[in-house]
Parts: structure tokens; sequence; C-alpha cells
């Protein structure tokens, strides 16, 4: 072999040395990047119960068949979710049921969707929409969505909603209509048509036979 042929092929193996340690450090770094970009869940959990309570006294249950924890303390409840609001004297005030919920640390705020339902106790009326917000520290639920609510003589629909999470009062942001269960006139009739545009009304029933409250939950030691 001569000379040449030597430093050619002294060449031909450093630069394939070169290419292997590229090909191995961009392996590496894709590797590296695809692991520190997974935002999955760390964490998954079945028949959660999350207790809120002031000074020994239970306030709040939420419950829920799966939840998924997150890297930065976010929780989703995939399923479904039903939160017990209770008064200090361990009377339940309020519900409120969703197919599923998402519970963002950072603001502490609780976004439920699907087939929303809030009862409340205190003043007997049930609320139904597509999603609402929960936020534990104000004590407050809201929406933007279109919202319904039976009482005992009424039912009144419109769009957006801000309320106590107990619902013993409401605001409906824009009112759209109100259905008095107690008359039967040509008026009540229009409205009911106007109602129906909007959402698919439900057999009306009246409210305190609908609404039975749960037993209080046992105080913690």
């Amino acid at each position: 072999m001569t000379v040449d042929n030597k430093l050619i092929n002294m060449k031909y193996l450093f630069f394939s040395l070169i290419i292997l340690l590229i090909q191995s450090c961009s392996s590496g770094l894709e590797t590296k990047k695809q692991f520190e970009e997974y935002s999955g869940p760390i964490m998954e959990a079945d028949t959660v119960e999350i207790i809120y309570s002031d000074s020994a006294v239970v306030r709040v249950i939420v419950k829920a068949t799966k939840q998924y924890e997150f890297e930065n303390g976010d929780r989703e409840f995939p399923n479904d979710i039903f939160i017990e609001f209770y008064e200090t004297d361990g009377t339940m005030s309020s519900t409120l049921e969703a197919n599923s919920a998402y519970y963002t640390k950072e603001k502490d705020l609780y976004k439920a969707e699907g087939d929303v339902e809030v009862i409340g106790y205190i003043d007997p009326r049930k609320m139904n929409s597509e999603e609402l917000f929960w936020e534990p520290k104000k004590e407050e639920i809201y929406t933007d969505k279109f919202v319904r609510i039976q009482s005992e003589d009424q039912i009144s629909t419109g769009t957006g909603l801000v309320a106590k999470q107990d619902f013993s009062s409401y605001r409906i942001l824009n009112p759209s209509g109100t259905i008095y269960l107690d008359e039967d006139s040509s008026a009540q009739e229009e409205q009911k048509k106007e109602i129906r545009k909007d959402t698919t009304q439900k057999e009306v029933k009246p409210v305190k036979k609908i609404i039975k409250r749960p037993n209080a939950p046992e105080k913690q030691k």
C-alpha cells in the first residue's frame, strides 16, 4: 500500500467517525427533546374524593370515578364529576354535576363541561347548561353559555350566569324568557315557543319533588 492510499484511508476513516458522532448526538438530542415535550398525566387514580374543609368542618366534597394529575398540579376528570357544597352547620346547600371537568391549579379554577346540572337546596331550584366554571376562593359559579333555571313556580332562560356556589342567589346576564308554571294563558304559550327555539324542553315537574337532599357528611376529627 502506498503512502497516498494510506492517507486516503485515514481521511475516509476520520470523516466516517465524524458522521457517526453527529448522528449519535442528533439522535440523543431528539430523544431528549421528545422526553422534555411530554405533557401527559403523571398520575392516574380511580374513585377519587377531594375534601375542602374549614376549621375541621367539611365545606365541599369533589367526587369522580377517574382523575388524571399533571406535573403542574392540574387535574382532569374525564368521565364525570360530582361536587357537594355544605353550610357551616353541615347542611348540604347545593350540588354540581357534569360529564367531565378540568381543574387549573394556577388559577384555582374548575371548568365543568357536558350535561352540567346545579341543584340548590336552600331555595329549591335547578340549573342546566353545557359549561360552568367554579372558583373555590370566591365561592362562585359562572358561565357565558345558555342556561335554563327551574324553580317551584317558573322556568327562566338566558345566556350567561353568575351565582353563589350554594345557588341561593343568581343573576342571568342576558335573560331571554320566563315561563310561570302556575299560569295557563296564551302569553305563556308564546314564551314556551321562544324558549324552545333555544333549547329542547324536558317534561316540567315541580322542583320540590325533583330535589332530594342527600345525607350530610360526617364531621372530620
